[in-house]
Formats: structure tokens, sequence, C-alpha cells
């Protein structure tokens, strides 16, 4: 016996001709998250599912990775196997020993027993040779749960525990578990975005969401204040980079200050500074957008939620530049971002206390705003639009996350240390 981690996909089986495609980069996706898990396991694409081999025979170890794999998008749901080759246990005989399968369910029944709970056993045929049927096996094994620990209730339909033997040609899969994935698509299956992130809960969720959908993410954030090299990996919005990188893999995070357009409004009292803020931020992101191939730009936006979230300021921004702007979040309420945040681990660290840009802007935005205005105080106070922006970008520093580790912190040739 050994162990493999059987991975199912849901989405990627619809796809007809593409789907080579996109079940290609979910296991390249795999490959490279098993390497920052320090494991070179290789990964098999069969039929309808694909397989890790476990090479280490620690399976606490191998438990552990499982539930790792499960946060890479693409995967419905996956399991850790006991795998029985055919080659060696010769099953498909006239008279199999099945006392194999048999052992294994008495040790998972010893491990897995919770009082009062209620058992039941799946069993698959895939190959006819089997000259035992799924139902005579399915009570045989029964009979082996009950005789040999203390599970003693079945049911059949509703259990709290369910106990899972798979039949194929290839050999017999034992296992007491399935856990479930992200689903979605695989990462860079769809194209490529770049989210505009703040600290808050949004801008994360919407940046996971994007990726859920096989988009590779990278993210600009505008910062207040230039950030040294030795502070800048323990900057609140790295560290959100750092966690989300941890299932999509290899994210670049853009620091940029926004000093140069706070200067050049800082005598100036306008009533729509927050909006002709979200309009640069979005030509600094738009210019950035094409430099690293980006198709469009991600926002957290959603409808309503405060003053700069209305449909017109909104409008507005999307009318300072030609770059599609992407909302995922605009439907959602508060409270579902807030799970979705704690389902992906990212709550505690969004939670943490921070300045919003746009708070930091404005204390009292204007609801409603129009493009035509707005371009007139732009000709009027900022000037030079084109060198604003590169001005901005000369000081922007460069943060790259893999799966989690920290590959490279890229500054500008200005120190600010």
């Amino acid at each position: 016996m050994n162990y493999r981690i059987v991975v199912h996909y849901a989405e990627l089986a619809l796809k007809g001709g593409n789907r080579k495609l996109f079940v290609k980069r979910l296991r390249q996706n795999i490959k490279r998250k098993l390497f920052s898990l320090g494991k070179d396991w290789p990964v098999v694409t069969i039929h309808d599912r694909m397989f890790v081999k476990v090479i280490d025979e620690d399976t606490a170890d191998a438990e552990l990775i499982t539930h790792e794999i499960a946060r890479v998008p693409g995967i419905a749901w996956l399991s850790f196997v006991h795998w029985f080759e055919e080659k060696t246990y010769k099953f498909l005989q006239k008279n199999p020993n099945l006392e194999p399968i048999h052992n294994i369910l008495k040790s998972l029944a010893n491990t897995t027993y919770k009082e009062g709970c209620s058992f039941a056993l799946k069993v698959k045929r895939s190959d006819k040779n089997f000259v035992v049927t799924s139902k005579q096996l399915s009570h045989d094994l029964a009979d082996t749960v009950v005789e040999n620990s203390l599970w003693k209730n079945v049911n059949l339909k509703h259990a709290d525990q369910f106990f899972y033997v798979n039949i194929s040609s290839r050999g017999i899969a034992v296992h007491a578990n399935k856990i479930k994935a992200t689903g979605g698509l695989p990462v860079s299956s769809t194209g490529k975005v770049l989210t505009l992130l703040s600290g808050g809960f949004d801008s994360p969720v919407a940046s996971w969401l994007m990726a859920n959908r096989g988009c590779s993410a990278s993210f600009v954030h505008f910062s207040a204040s230039h950030h040294s090299s030795k502070d800048v990996e323990a900057y609140k919005i790295s560290r959100i980079v750092k966690k989300i990188s941890e299932s999509v893999g290899r994210s670049r995070l853009f620091i940029v200050p926004y000093t140069h357009f706070d200067l050049a409004l800082m005598e100036h009292d306008l009533e729509y500074d927050l909006i002709l803020f979200r309009r640069f931020m979005a030509r600094v992101a738009e210019h950035l957008m094409h430099s690293i191939h980006a198709q469009a730009i991600v926002t957290g936006d959603n409808l309503g939620q405060v003053a700069s979230q209305t449909m017109t300021n909104m409008e507005s921004m999307n009318q300072s530049i030609t770059a599609p702007i992407l909302r995922p979040l605009l439907t959602y309420n508060k409270e579902q971002i807030i799970d979705l945040s704690t389902q992906l681990g990212l709550f505690d660290l969004c939670r943490e206390p921070y300045k919003d840009c746009c708070a930091l802007i404005s204390k009292s935005p204007k609801t409603k705003s129009r493009a035509d205005v707005l371009k007139r105080m732009e000709n009027q106070y900022l000037g030079d639009y084109q060198q604003l922006i590169d001005d901005t970008l000369s000081e922007m520093t460069e943060v790259v996350y893999n799966f989690g580790k920290l590959e490279v912190i890229n500054k500008p040739e200005k120190n600010y240390e």
C-alpha cells in the first residue's frame, strides 16, 4: 500500500475542446504549490481527475499538504487515500484476497470514531472484472467496521462519517475524508488583472474572487508615505498579498506613494477631492496595467456602501480611463464580504487598524459627480497629468510573493531609508 492525493474538478470537465488547457494549467499550479511546500511529488492526470503520488511515508505531513492543495483554485474536492496497486495485490483475479482492504477499514474506523454518530460505506466498482459486487462488498466492510470498532450505527443516506472504497483496473483507493475545495478555475487560465488594493476587507476579497475565476492578479496600493526595504515586508498591505499568494501563487504588489497628487491639491479645498483621487488612481493603474500586460483593473467597490461607490461616482471613475474596471463585489453586502474574508483566512489581517487613503483625502466626500466638471478641475489644478503619473510611478516599490514566500523587493533609485 502507498498513498495518493486524489484531486477532482467540476467546471473543467465542461470545457469541451479547451479542457486540456485548463487541466494542464491546474496541474502546473498544483506542482508549483507542492514545490513551495518542499515536495517534488509527481502529479498525474487521468480521465476526469488527477492524483498526486505521495513519495514520503509521513502520512501526517501528507494530510496537511492535502489541505494546502485544497486552497488552490480550480479544485472541487480532494481526498487523501490509501492506494492498493492492482499489479501488486491482484484484486481482479477470481478469488481476490481482500484482507488488506478490511485491515485498512479497521484502522480508519478506529481513528475516526465519534461517540453517538453514524457511519456508512460507499463502494464504487468501476471495473466489473472485480468479482464481488459493490453491494456485497459494502455489507462485508460494514460488518468489519462494526465488529472491530466502536461504530455501531449505520445511516446509508445521512451518515456522520462515510468510508469510501473505489475499485478500478489500476487498483483500489480507500479513504475516510472528502475535503471540499474552492472550486472555480485554475489561476492564469482566463487572463491577468491589476487590483486596486486598500487595507480593508473589500479589495482583498475582490482580488481572490477574480483569481478563483482563473485570473492572475497583481496589486497596486496607494500609500500616504514611503516605505523602506526594512519595513515594507511588515507592512499590512504586503502581508495581505502574501496571504492571498499562498493559494493563488506568484503575486506582484506595487506600492505607490501618492505624495505628488497630495501636494498638487494641498492648497485647494475641493469638494470633489475624493473623486479626483479615485480618477488619479485609475489612471496610474491603467498606465501600470499596460506595462505588466494586464487586461483589466479590479476594485473592491460595492454599490452604495460608501460615498465614493455611488453609481454616478463609479461612472466618473470609469470615464477617466479606457481600460475596463471590474467590480466582483458590486452586489455583495458587508456581512457577505466579511464571511468570505474569514473563509480565506484574511479576516484578522484586514481588521488590523489602518487609515485608508480615501479617508485621508476627504472627510466629507460628494455622493454625486459629473465627469465634465471633474475634467475641468483636473485641467485647472493638476496641470501636466502625464508628468504627475510619471513622477508617481518613479517612486514605486515592487514586492513579489510566490505561494506565500517573498521573492524580491525592488526599490526606486531614491533612498528613503
